[in-house]
Parts: structure tokens; C-alpha cells; sequence
């Protein structure tokens, strides 16, 4: 068996692990200094991510994809793969910015 064959598992192991142990590490120090300022750090923040964000993305994404392979399909300027992910990004970007658009407005509604 060749080396390179063996190598390569073995570092993507040693990296998936590092990220892993990176990540908890990086947390329970956080969560420590928090505990040292005399913060709980239990309490939820208030999160400008609502599950709107996530649902208007997964909607427009396959969307924009949709209308970038038929602006390819009908037009000779770019090919499928470049429009599906020019559609893919704009389309995506409008979703979140609907889904910000809605969040500011349920806050300003809520605030008075």
C-alpha cells in the first residue's frame, strides 16, 4: 500500500480532531471568563439570526440556481454553471436581506 494512501486519512482525522478540540477549548474558556466577569453565560442574547434568515435562503438559493439555468438555457452569454451560481449568490443575498428586513420591522413594531 502506498504512503500517501495511508497519510491522507490519518491527517484528515488529526485535523477534524484539532478543529473539534480548538472549538470546545475556545468555548469553555469563554464561558469561564464570562463566569469571571460575573456574567451568566446561560442567558440567551437577543440573535439577529432568525429562522426566517435560514428559511428565505434555502428557498431563494435553489431558486436563483433554477433561473440561472434557464437565463443559460436562453442566452448564449455565460454558460449554466455561471449563471446557476450568479443566481445562486444574488438570489440568497435578497432572501437575507428580505429576512432583515422583516426582523427590523417586528423590533420597531415590538418597541412601541
Amino acid at each position: 500500500m502506498n504512503l500517501t494512501a495511508l497519510l491522507i486519512p490519518i491527517a484528515l482525522f488529526a485535523m477534524v480532531f484539532g478543529i473539534v478540540y480548538i472549538v470546545i477549548t475556545a468555548s469553555h474558556r469563554q464561558k469561564i471568563a464570562m463566569i469571571e466577569a460575573g456574567m451568566n453565560p446561560n442567558e440567551k442574547k437577543d440573535d439577529e439570526n432568525s429562522p426566517w434568515s435560514s428559511g428565505y435562503l434555502f428557498v431563494f438559493v435553489p431558486l436563483g440556481i433554477i433561473i440561472g439555468n434557464v437565463l443559460a438555457y436562453y442566452t448564449d452569454f455565460l454558460d449554466a454553471g455561471q449563471f446557476g451560481l450568479l443566481g445562486a449568490f444574488l438570489f440568497g443575498g435578497i432572501g437575507l436581506l428580505i429576512a432583515k428586513w422583516q426582523n427590523d420591522k417586528k423590533k420597531q413594531e415590538g418597541g412601541k
